[in-house]
């Protein structure tokens, strides 16, 4: 814990201290990129890095950011802007005692203006729990309340946190009868409240079917309100885990005219011996089908710091992502994106602001995890991807787009 407090400090330091050096720039150098960082993207207290590189991985300008604001980059004195640049951000959050530190690079952006948009939700306090008449359950019972989830056999008398107040809490429950819920208003933060689990109602029920078989797959439905699917703070209906039995569909629950739309989350794996992992996600109403991307890869050869490959379908985008895993210091995921005819992706050099927040950070302690193919429904091609996700004006997280993608890990030998 000690090391884990000294490392937050620094990093802390070394970004104020950064942060206040800040100029105007020379008006002969070219404008890169300009970037709005909004809705506290980057982490209030360990803020977080963005930095611009040519097609080569060469840094060009970087920062370090504390907060939201308009940052500007600029190139060399006396030179022109790229017709492509990588952009780069690394968000550091806290992790037990360590950090998760997600880095993704976007290959192949037109100098232009984006927007960065966080939504980050903060607990406004706990309840206090006190359950009466819990039925017996043939599986774990589910709690949910705005921006948090339990799944349980007991729920005893443990506080969980609440993101509104008022807020309503929902329980779904399998017995012996099928699934039942019941929902709880008004529920108070930092109070006790007394939930009591009789008459309970039977929920609403959607199939969704798989194009053909799978052995595990996982879903998580959530609702909203107010259809307001950037929330950061929806309520989970439903989280279901597969058994490992080979299934071709299956069901989920959630209550009727409670909710304005839905986002549903699933992942599938066909076969426990198959490298590959099939996702789905959409917004609105709750799908009849698991929409598979058509799409496959067919080769990889990875190193510690690049990726060759050639995919080959109906994909926008693909993705190279490499892993490191440092004991009070992080575990980092770096995620590379770029057009669908990427044949070639390497990790950029780190910029002195990345090094600076990371100082014992090197590309070449990485190790390859994993290669994916994206596919984002109402989009053509990576350009308008890049165009949804950092609109000026209207950005939008990728979570909130209908997308469909397929995972591909390396062969274990």
């Amino acid at each position: 814990m000690r090391k884990f407090l000294v490392f937050l400090l620094l990093i802390t330091v070394v970004i104020s201290y950064s942060c206040k050096k800040k100029s105007d720039a020379d008006v002969s150098r070219p404008l890169l990129m300009t970037i709005n960082v909004s809705g506290s993207y980057f982490h209030p207290i360990l803020g977080g890095v963005i930095f611009i590189s040519d097609m080569q991985g060469r840094t060009l300008a970087d920062t370090l950011c504390l907060s939201d604001g308009t940052y500007y980059f600029y190139g060399k004195p006396g030179t022109s802007a790229p017709s492509f640049v990588e952009v780069t951000t690394v968000k550091p959050e806290p992790y037990f005692h360590s950090f998760n530190i997600s880095i993704e690079t976007y290959t192949y952006i037109r100098p232009s203006a984006w927007t960065l948009k966080g939504y980050r939700a903060d607990s406004v306090g706990k309840v206090n729990p006190v359950y009466q008449n819990v039925p017996a359950h043939t599986d774990a019972m589910l709690i949910s309340s705005s921006g948090y989830s339990n799944l349980t056999f007991n729920p005893g008398t443990i506080p969980f946190p609440l993101y509104k107040s008022p807020d309503d809490i929902y329980f779904l429950i399998p017995t012996a009868d099928g699934m039942r819920y019941k929902i709880f208003s008004g529920v108070l933060a930092n109070t006790t409240d007394t939930f009591d689990l009789s008459s309970l109602r039977v929920p609403g029920k959607n199939t969704i079917t798989f194009p053909g078989p799978v052995q595990y797959y996982e879903c998580r439905i959530q609702g909203f309100k107010d259809a307001g699917y950037n929330s950061p703070i929806p309520h989970m209906m439903d989280e279901i885990l597969g058994s490992g039995s080979v299934v071709s569909n299956f069901d989920v629950y959630y209550p009727p005219s409670e909710f304005q739309g839905y986002h549903t989350e699933i992942q599938a794996i066909e076969d426990y011996s198959s490298q590959q992992t099939w996702y789905y996600h959409v917004d609105g109403p709750i799908p009849a089908a698991f929409r598979k991307i058509s799409a496959s890869l067919n080769s990889m050869v990875p190193t510690n710091t690049s990726l060759q490959l050639r995919a080959s379908g109906e994909l926008d985008a693909v993705s190279a992502t490499w892993e490191l895993f440092r004991p009070y210091q992080g575990i980092i995921d770096w995620t590379i994106y770029g057009p669908d005819t990427t044949t070639f992706m390497q990790l950029p050099q780190l910029a002195p602001s990345l090094s600076n927040l990371l100082p014992w950070l090197s590309r070449d302690s990485f190790s390859f995890y994993r290669t994916g193919l994206t596919d984002l429904v109402n989009c053509q091609g990576y350009d308008q991807v890049i165009r949804v996700l950092f609109d000026p004006l209207h950005p939008s997280n990728i979570d909130r787009q209908e997308c469909s993608s397929l995972s591909i890990t390396p062969s274990k030998k």
